[in-house]
């Protein structure tokens, strides 16, 4: 550490934002597998080609497919967020949030 810097708090805060969203990030990302499966297995709501079922089937994959690219965008923002950030700040930076 250099001299009269101090561990920077918002830098913290990242990494443990970042920590969390990775732990998260699977389980978020595979939401909606298990509702995609039971409308792909037909064993649930079933309507003619094109019909209510199919839409909202569509409807549910494409959901997944913006969760998933959210959840992404999201880490990558925190990683660009944390990049940016000094791991040391002088003591009143570190008392106002640091940098």
């Amino acid at each position: 550490m250099a001299p009269g810097m101090v561990p920077n708090p918002k830098y913290r805060e990242l990494e443990e934002l970042l920590r969390k969203l990775r732990r998260d990030a699977d389980v978020v990302e595979r939401a909606l597998d298990k509702p995609i499966k039971r409308m792909a297995s037909r064993h649930v709501w079933v309507s003619g080609k094109g019909g209510a079922a199919a839409a909202f089937e569509r409807e549910l994959i494409d959901q997944r497919r913006r969760l998933r690219s959210a959840m992404r965008n999201l880490i990558a923002s925190v990683e660009d967020a944390l990049r940016r950030t000094p791991k040391e700040v002088t003591p009143m930076e570190a008392t106002f949030g640091g940098k």
